[in-house]
Order: C-alpha cells, then structure tokens, then sequence
C-alpha cells in the first residue's frame, strides 16, 4: 500500500470524490478542508488545487457540476450517464453540513409528505441556516429563514412549530390530521414541554395556544391508542 505522501493530490481527491454517496453533493470545500488536513497544506492551496481536479473530473464527464462549489455523482447505465436530481443534491447540502443538522423540510412540501394534504407543491421548501444561498438554475426549492439558527437539538421542534403554524392557511384534505401529526410527533420523540418552551422562546405569542390545544390532541391520540 503506497503511503499517502506518495499518492498525487489528484488521485486523492478524486479517490474522496468516489467515496460520496450518489445523492450527497461533492463540495469543493469540504474536499479542500480533507486535503488540507491529510497533507498538511494550506487551506487556500489545497482548494486551488481541489478547483483544478474537480473542473477537470466535470469535463471528462466523471461528474456533473451543478453550480460554482458544488458537483454531482455521474452513473453509466445501458441507458446513459444519469445523475441525482438537482433537488435532491442540494437538499443535502441545505439540512446537513459535516454531518450536523442545519435545515429541515417543512411548508406543503412536508404536509403533502406526512399524508396532510394531497396537493403536490411544485417546490420543494427547506427552512435553513443557508437561507441566502444561490441555487442553480431550475433548480425547484424555496429556501426559507429559520426562526432561530437551525442546531442537531431544535431542528425537529422548530420544524414541528412551523408545521402548527402553517396549518391554519393550509389545505388540509387528511381526515384525522391530529392521527398523523400524533404518529409523527411520537416518531420524532418530541417533548411537550421543550415543544412550548421553544415556541415560547423563538416565537410570537399568537402560535402558543394553537400549539397547546394541538399538542392535547396529539396526547389524547397517543393515550388512546
């Protein structure tokens, strides 16, 4: 096995690019940062030569670039090169950063996924700390500002408060909305009390006795069952 100082910073890079999941984007600076810290060099110089592999790898057809920074897995099929959906890559990179929780699903995007309402939204809609990001072209997400930064702890409750306070304008077509709501606060192991002190917390008054009154429904459905 050849020590690491003896394998070129392109084979490197492109041996950490074929370890990313298909649907996972392959970011430019997290490829830097890895190289960087496994051959000591600066981060600087470690990204330009990061720029030069992946540009390289995207013309040859190894992988798709999606937008400045940020490229895609290519598979060759009996049909053809295929590549994730551009929603799906950029999904990844707007809820998660090195592993750690920075966005969540949420508007008609996540009712329509949690059986609410059977209207299909055209976008996709993440609330994220990436808020202002650029996204590429046709890309059919709708980036939304987080009440409080988005962490790995309030994610799932911030996510739930959201969810009770689009429900009022929302077309809700599900026949025991507060069954599935109860399903999914048990599945996210939700605490009552964290519940209504983050909303108490992070926002206006007005969502606390909506949430209140839908978070006795929920116990009643999770009691009864």
């Amino acid at each position: 096995m050849k020590h690491l100082e003896q394998i070129g910073y392109g084979e490197h890079i492109a041996e950490t690019v074929k370890n990313i999941p298909y649907e996972a984007a392959i970011q430019t600076e997290n490829i830097a940062a890895q190289l960087a810290g496994t051959f000591d060099l600066p981060y600087e110089q470690a990204k330009a030569l990061t720029n030069v592999k992946l540009k390289r790898m995207a013309d040859k057809g190894e992988i798709e670039r999606l937008q400045k920074g940020i490229y895609c897995q290519v598979k060759q099929t009996v049909f053809g090169r295929v590549t994730p959906s551009t929603e799906q890559v950029m999904k990844k990179t707007l809820t998660e950063q090195g592993g750690v929780k920075i966005g969540y699903e949420s508007g008609a995007f996540l009712m329509n996924k949690l059986g609410l309402t059977t209207l299909i939204p055209r976008d996709m809609e993440i609330t994220t700390n990436r808020y202002g990001a650029k996204l590429p072209k046709d890309c059919h997400i709708k980036l939304k500002k987080p009440a409080v930064p988005v962490t790995e702890d309030n994610w799932k409750y911030l996510q739930f408060i959201d969810l009770t306070m689009a429900l009022a304008d929302a077309h809700i077509d599900a026949q025991r909305p507060e069954l599935l709501l109860a399903g999914y606060a048990k599945q996210q192991e939700l605490d009552g009390l964290a519940l209504l002190f983050t909303a108490r917390k992070h926002y206006p008054a007005k969502v606390i006795l909506p949430l209140i009154d839908l978070l006795m429904e929920v116990n009643d459905e999770l009691t009864s069952g």
